[in-house]
């Protein structure tokens, strides 16, 4: 076999050598041809490498130094709510302004343009080519200096720095040169009259080219910024002239397709080119031209003062329009009383007819749903005094001597929120000629004063919760019935909440083994404890000792136990944590959750929620826990529910120490049981009374939901059900009712 191989190898030992020396030949020819394309690609572009280092390191000290993104991870984070509403709703300031100069022209045409635009822009920057600090030479502010001086890439240095610096903050970017008068309350109204959702590249178009000429302004979108700025290495890359008007353009229709837009929405950056250079000869018969009247920008302005002239012929032209419209608003004024105030808001249906109290000069009847008469408060009688005399002294100046005021016969007031308030007075005089009463009918109006813009605290969403439910040894059952229900609702859900059991031991009851009472509930906790571990969702529980007493204590025998809750549980809590007041016959949501978060405000505010209290349901026969006026009632006379934080409710209670001792230890809940002490529960009276200046804040609460149960406390509302309900029962069951035989 080996000869065999021999004898091949040898009959075609030429053919061998034929393919290597092919083979060597070919590497060494697509060798050279590879470097010859290579050398003669590099006199015309750039590669990638070379394309960051010119993004990356051309920018100035000076200006804000730019990081490399980070590469974003596929780990989903919890949603953490924006310190402010316009980040979060996406509300951008309008407009950004930027200023292609040199460092030749920054004290001269761009100090001009900083003089009459920069203080009504809401930003503007000026970029040059700077090789050192820039302080050191130029006064000016919002110089912006980049290291390259290679004028092609000036406009991607740009682009790259507006769009990492403010990639978010404006919705409209103008750029021009130093040579440029810009009329910026035209371009304002101008980009204000524009769509936010609209991709804009407008200016005026070089001539025989589809691109925007920067010498004329132009004005991109932020949705064009982002799309050049994701795509800044092909612009880049495909930059072959020092026109700043073609690179941008090039660059625009190669991110997003666009060509020049010459207008949009009916709105053109129009720019009237000088063809005289003397304004101050010149300017009498510029205006004269429409499209001069019109224009956004004038081009060139080589002189100095030229910038001013203009600046003063705008702002004259401006002043005029407001004269005009000032002119047509107070001509407007004749049609509404008073003069100047708008009419009331024209309700929609009537049901949003606002309401219309009587009142005489002691009392207001039916103020609202639930009360028939009251009387005025100090404020409003102090008002109601003041208009008065204001009408006697009107009635005096227009009958003189001829009637005396007696008394006020009828007074009717409407509160309009768009408006003020209204009032109708029917007034009693004396006629000084003949002794009779007249009845004289004046209306009077009270506009609503200047609008203040009341500084709010910062809350968010994203606080703990802290709820402190106490739960009674012969309230187990129903409080299974809460956790269960507060497992699914909250817990499942990984909501940012802590719940502090707080189990009320009798004297004689066990705590330890089979015979304790609260062993299901305590089972609850440790599985919630395991289940949630690594979660939001925490659980936990505090034992209380109530003392001998010859009934067992409970919350309805002796209110100030809540005190004694709250005392013993911030204790394990602490004094940071924003807590809830609930009960065991509670049903909440996580909407109401956020509500306690935004409503309840560190040494600002507390939140006393107005539950949704069920009817017994065998009397409303609507077992189901909906809101609505079959199955239940808003109770008002309801405290118990509240939220508050730590320290604010430990400077309170240690002021209304003196009515309800401190509980620091078990024991001493004996202290509450005195005849002074022992009804005394409210915690928003407490907080009302000795809060310090804290606003204590009540409102009605959907989310907050009490089931219906019996309750012994003395003055409360029963929720049997509503008047409907309640006057059939006693029609249906009034031979089984002695009281009504």
């Amino acid at each position: 076999m080996l000869k065999t191989g021999v004898k091949f190898v040898s009959e075609n030992l030429y053919l061998f050598m034929g393919i290597v020396i092919g083979l060597y030949i070919s590497t060494f020819v697509s060798t050279s041809l590879d470097i010859s394309c290579e050398i003669s690609k590099s006199q015309y572009l750039v590669n990638n490498k070379m394309a960051q280092e010119i993004i990356n390191n051309s920018v100035n000290n000076l200006a804000p130094k730019i990081l490399p993104e980070k590469p974003k991870g596929e780990k989903k984070s919890k949603f953490t709510r924006p310190r402010y509403y316009s980040t979060e709703l996406g509300i951008r300031e309008k407009l950004f302004v930027g200023i292609f100069t040199s460092e030749e022209h920054v004290n001269t045409q761009a100090l001009h343009i900083n003089k009459t635009i920069g203080h009504l822009v809401n930003k503007i920057k000026f970029f040059i080519t700077a090789q050192y600090k820039l302080k050191t030479k130029f006064n000016l502010t919002g110089l912006v200096g980049f290291t390259d001086s290679r004028s092609k890439y000036r406009p991607f240095q740009v682009i790259k720095y507006v769009g990492d610096t403010f990639p978010q903050d404006y919705d409209y970017y103008f750029f021009s040169t130093d040579y440029t008068f810009i009329n910026i309350h035209r371009l304002k109204d101008l980009v204000n009259k524009i769509s936010v959702s609209m991709d804009v590249y407008m200016g005026t178009p070089v001539p025989d080219s589809s691109y925007c000429n920067i010498d004329a302004g132009i004005v991109i979108s932020n949705s064009v910024l982002q799309a050049m700025r994701s795509n800044l290495e092909w612009c880049i890359m495909n930059a072959v002239t020092d026109d700043y008007s073609e690179n941008l353009g090039r660059c625009v229709f190669h991110s997003i397709g666009l060509s020049c837009q010459e207008s949009i929405q009916d709105q053109s950056v129009t720019s009237y080119k000088l063809k005289h250079f003397e304004l101050d000869k010149t300017l009498h018969t510029l205006i004269k031209s429409e499209n001069f009247q019109n224009t956004v920008t004038v081009r060139p302005v080589l002189k100095d003062k030229d910038f001013y002239i203009l600046n003063a012929y705008f702002l004259k032209q401006r002043l005029e329009i407001h004269n005009e419209d000032i002119a047509k608003l107070s001509a407007s004024l004749e049609d509404s009383w008073p003069p100047g105030q708008r009419n009331g808001a024209k309700p929609a249906t009537r049901f949003d007819m606002p309401r219309q109290l009587y009142f005489n000069m002691s009392h207001l009847f039916f103020p609202d749903d639930f009360t028939v008469i009251r009387e005025h408060t100090e404020p409003e009688l102090l008002d109601i005094n003041n208009i008065l005399e204001d009408i006697k002294a009107n009635v005096a100046q227009h009958y003189p001597k001829q009637y005396e005021y007696r008394r006020l016969v009828n007074g009717y007031k409407t509160f309009d929120l768009s408006r003020g308030m209204d009032y109708i007075f029917d007034l009693g005089f004396r006629d000084l000629h003949t002794g009779k009463e007249v009845v004289k009918r004046y209306e009077v109006c009270k506009p609503l004063g200047n609008i203040e813009f009341i500084p709010a605290p910062y809350v968010t969403e994203n606080t703990r919760v802290t709820i402190i439910l106490p739960i009674e040894e012969d309230k187990v059952h129903i409080g299974m019935h809460f956790l269960e229900s507060y497992g699914a609702a909250i817990m499942d859900k990984k909501e940012k909440t802590f719940l502090m059991l707080v189990f009320l031991y009798q004297y004689n009851s066990s705590s330890k083994g089979s015979t304790d009472k609260f062993q299901l509930v305590k089972d609850f906790v440790n599985k919630a404890t395991t289940k949630y571990k690594n979660d939001d969702a925490k659980a936990g529980w505090v034992s209380i000792r109530l003392p001998e007493s010859q009934t067992p204590l409970t919350f309805e025998n002796t209110k100030a136990l809540r005190y004694a809750v709250v005392d013993l549980a911030l204790k394990k809590i602490g004094l940071n944590s924003l807590n809830l007041i609930l009960d065991v016959y509670s049903n909440i949501t996580i909407d109401f959750l956020n509500r306690i978060r935004m409503n309840t405000i560190e040494n600002y505010q507390i939140f006393s929620p107005i539950p949704f209290r069920q009817y017994d349901p065998l009397i409303s026969l609507y077992p189901r826990l909906d809101v609505n006026k079959m199955s239940g009632h808003f109770d008002r006379e309801e405290y118990k529910y509240i939220s508050f934080y730590g320290r604010d409710y430990v400077a309170a209670r240690k002021k209304y120490q003196p009515f309800v001792p401190l509980i620091r230890i078990d024991n001493d809940i004996v202290k509450l049981l005195n005849d002074i002490s022992r009804n005394k529960g409210n915690l928003f009276e407490m907080f009302v009374q000795y809060g310090n200046g804290l606003h204590c804040m009540r409102a009605t609460e959907m989310n907050l939901k009490i089931i219906y149960h019996q309750t012994n406390e003395h003055g409360k509302n029963k929720f049997y059900g509503n008047n409907a309900q309640l006057a059939k029962l006693l029609l249906t069951k009034q031979d089984s009712i002695p009281e009504l035989l």
